[in-house]
């Protein structure tokens, strides 16, 4: 394998990647269904550009199988069932299924009453939440999702130097009949975990900023929060002292500290940890969604031209960039996706490895018929 300074970046053909990934996760024992579908969904974020939740994660998520923080064919339970409310217990499944059950609980209970509020708790890494919006727009809803991380301290309080929150990402669907749906997605820390994953192993660099140390220095370097590790280990954030800022500030801070209140506390899912702590909470994510049926709040066609009036208003924004342009939510995810279908996944030479690793681990057969790059 190429050194990742003299290499930085191959293309993994998309059909490639989800086939190898399928095949590790059937041999931890998923069923097909559900190792194509975290396969899917992983691929699906590095489609989308969100590279830090994508195919880095699949060392981490098998060894989370091995540490029994995630199961194999968990089926997520309703354990309130109420009218347009609901809740779901994914029990530690599989984020990528319990997403999907969760989402179309709520398409359903927003098609009879209008509007749903769904609880999902205890659920395995849920990827992209820009995915559960997508699949509420697909069905015509607007759709609010609230997502804390229990048990996982990565970020600074604004003013403070240590680890009190997690990424908590928040994600906002707005469908556009017979355009690209709008999609706001985003961690209200400066960037997701997996970005520093990312970048520790020889991806994009950090913005400045992204990272602060033990002793209130602002730095990009991924060792904070991961301490000196080799190539072919999973980075594991206990190992580091630093952290990760919060987004704007005191005004991220405080929507970061909100989405703890909504996807940990109110879901029951619990907060990323508590003052009384003696141990560490066994990570889950939390989310807390709401639905909106656009069609029974306002006349479809006018919804439409007033979301297409308003995106068209903002994009033709003069550019302060003289070679580039206004985007808006999701424009960024569209480019991308389209150029990497075309033209494979780019991922940084180590990443891959670590992958095929991974398989080679679990006798996953055939390896060679993966191939490393496309020109």
């Amino acid at each position: 394998m190429s050194n990742k300074k003299n290499n930085p970046e191959i293309r993994v053909k998309v059909k490639d990647a989800i086939e190898l990934i399928s095949e590790i996760f059937q041999a931890k024992a998923c069923s097909d269904y559900e190792a194509k579908t975290i396969a899917e969904r992983l691929c699906g974020s590095n489609l989308k550009g969100h590279d830090s939740h994508g195919i880095v994660r699949v060392p981490r998520y098998v060894e989370w199988m091995e540490r029994d923080w995630v199961f194999p064919n968990i089926e997520s339970e309703l354990v309130i069932d109420a009218g347009a409310l609901a809740c779901l217990d994914a029990k530690q499944g599989f984020g990528q299924v319990a997403g999907e059950r969760a989402v179309d609980e709520g398409i359903a209970r927003a098609k009879k009453h209008g509007v749903s509020v769904v609880g999902l708790k205890n659920s395995g890494h849920l990827g992209r939440i820009g995915d559960w919006a997508e699949r509420a727009a697909d069905a015509g809803f607007v759709s609010f999702h609230f997502v804390n991380v229990r048990g996982s301290l990565l970020v600074a309080p604004f003013g403070g130097t240590d680890r009190r929150g997690s990424t908590s990402p928040l994600a906002i669907g707005i469908p556009s009949k017979g355009k690209e749906h709008i999609i706001l997605d985003m961690a209200t820390s400066t960037v997701a975990e997996g970005k520093v994953m990312v970048a520790q192993k020889g991806g994009k660099p950090l913005p400045q900023g992204a990272l602060i140390d033990s002793l209130g220095n602002l730095t990009i370097n991924p060792e904070v929060m991961y301490g000196k590790i080799s190539d072919d280990e999973v980075p594991d954030s206990e190992n580091g002292s630093g952290a990760i800022t919060a987004f704007g500030l005191h005004k991220g801070s405080g929507i970061n500290f909100m989405m703890e209140m909504l996807g940990g506390a109110l879901t029951g899912s619990g907060v990323s940890a508590g003052i009384d702590d003696k141990e560490k909470r066994k990570f889950a994510n939390g989310m807390l969604s709401i639905y909106i049926s656009v069609e029974k709040m306002v006349d479809l066609d006018y919804f439409s031209k007033e979301v297409q009036s308003y995106a068209d208003f903002v994009r033709a924004s003069p550019a302060s960039d003289k070679n580039g342009k206004v985007l808006i939510p999701g424009d960024k995810e569209i480019i991308t996706n389209n150029d990497r279908l075309a033209n494979g996944l780019p991922v940084a030479p180590i990443v891959w490895e670590n992958i095929k690793q991974t398989a080679e681990k679990l006798n996953v057969k055939n390896l060679f018929r993966f191939k490393e790059a496309i020109n």
